[in-house]
């Protein structure tokens, strides 16, 4: 796992992606909100920075300012700080604002970095760009390569690695909620600080090698959604397949991913249910830090980011997002995931997490959220803005 705040940003690429808004009309929350004057004052004092409730196009960048403590294991105690921009005119993004994040950060170990976000829309949504620069030293664990390695857990590599990955993607509508684009992703990192107790693990620490790979890929996108930044109804199809150079090795290998999610209101019953499976698959010879890998923010919540990874990667979720009264909401979820070094081997061994989480509203269609997560080893902490699809 990167850090806390790094996943952050990669999952505000969406621009706030796919957060539940409290005070959404598709969404029935727990105790219907009527304006008084004690929550009326704590919006006044959240405006100060920035978390006014709703976004004003006329305002110009509607900014939010989040400083906030985080805890992971591999960086102890951290702080950050989470810029979030909202601009444009919504009906030029088929309903929606452009956004900006961007995610500087430190830890008590060393680990330090800043990521940023862009998610811009123009000509009504037709067309989209999306940037998604990331560039840090942190702390990150490393078992080697497929299931079995990763269920040991005096397999733990301990190291730093130095990372710059840039990922620019443009995409066009092609016809009704069909989209179009290409991208791009050149990835360079460099392990440093390897450290293990089991003085075995030489082979598998020797695994991480500095590496530098680049690469184009297409991306297919099918979107009823009813809004990119915030789902209440619709379904989301996208594949995104992608020809890769290590340039380290002078290898060629491919990347293919695959995303299916879809969103429920219950009303009249209050909440939100939404599932997502993705899929994660790569051929040729593809170097370790490229390898689809399960746990972190992302994906399976419980597991640290990095322990399970292979050359394949398979996993869905499901969640329960209630908004309870005003800006807060809870969200309870599951989710099963697998990795194997071939299609064929997908869930032969499966593992399961379970969790639940605290949001609260900071600007229209953006909510922090704190979760805590549970696998098979145990539990991790997350902080981080909006939800995880």
């Amino acid at each position: 796992m990167r850090t806390l705040f790094a996943q952050t940003t990669l999952l505000l690429t969406c621009s706030a992606a796919t957060s539940l808004s409290l005070a959404d009309d598709h969404i029935v929350p727990l105790v219907e909100h009527t304006p008084n004057p004690t929550t009326e004052k704590l919006d006044r004092f959240l405006g100060v920075f920035g978390a006014e409730s709703e976004y004003d196009a006329d305002k110009g960048l509607n900014s939010s300012y989040i400083p906030a403590v985080f805890y992971k294991p591999e960086q102890g105690l951290g702080l950050g700080l989470l810029y979030v921009g909202l601009y444009g005119d919504p009906s030029d993004g088929a309903g929606q604002p452009s956004s900006m994040v961007i995610n500087p950060y430190a830890s008590s170990n060393g680990s330090m970095g800043i990521t940023f976000s862009n998610k811009h829309f123009y000509n009504g949504g037709d067309n989209r760009v999306y940037t998604d620069i990331k560039v840090f030293d942190d702390a990150a664990v490393y078992y080697g390569q497929g299931y079995e390695n990763g269920q040991q857990d005096g397999n733990k590599v301990d190291f730093k690695e130095q990372v710059i990955d840039v990922k620019p993607t443009w995409l066009t509508r092609v016809s009704g909620d069909y989209f179009l684009g290409l991208g791009a992703n050149v990835k360079s990192v460099r392990p440093h600080d390897k450290t293990f107790e089991n003085q075995n693990l030489d082979t598998i620490a020797n695994e991480l090698t500095d590496n530098t790979s680049y690469g184009v890929f297409v991306s297919n996108v099918f979107d009823t959604r009813d809004n990119v930044t915030n789902a209440t109804k619709g379904t989301l199809l996208q594949a995104d397949l992608g020809l890769y150079h290590d340039a380290t090795n002078s290898e060629n290998f491919g990347k293919y991913s695959l995303k299916a999610s879809q969103y429920h209101s219950l009303a009249p019953v209050p909440g939100l249910f939404a599932w997502q499976v993705q899929a994660n698959l790569t051929s040729g010879n593809v170097p370790w830090n490229q390898l689809p890998d399960l746990g972190g923010a992302d994906a399976m919540r419980g597991y640290i980011l990095g322990r399970y990874r292979d050359n394949q990667m398979m996993m869905g979720q499901v969640e329960y997002r209630l908004p309870v009264y005003w800006r807060v909401g809870v969200v309870f979820w599951g989710a099963a995931g697998t990795v194997s070094e071939n299609v064929s081997g997908l869930w032969d061994k499966t593992l399961a997490s379970a969790g639940t989480g605290f949001r609260f509203k900071i600007k229209d269609k953006v909510n922090v959220r704190a979760d805590i997560g549970y696998g098979e080893h145990g539990g991790t902490f997350y902080f981080h803005v909006n939800e995880v699809f």
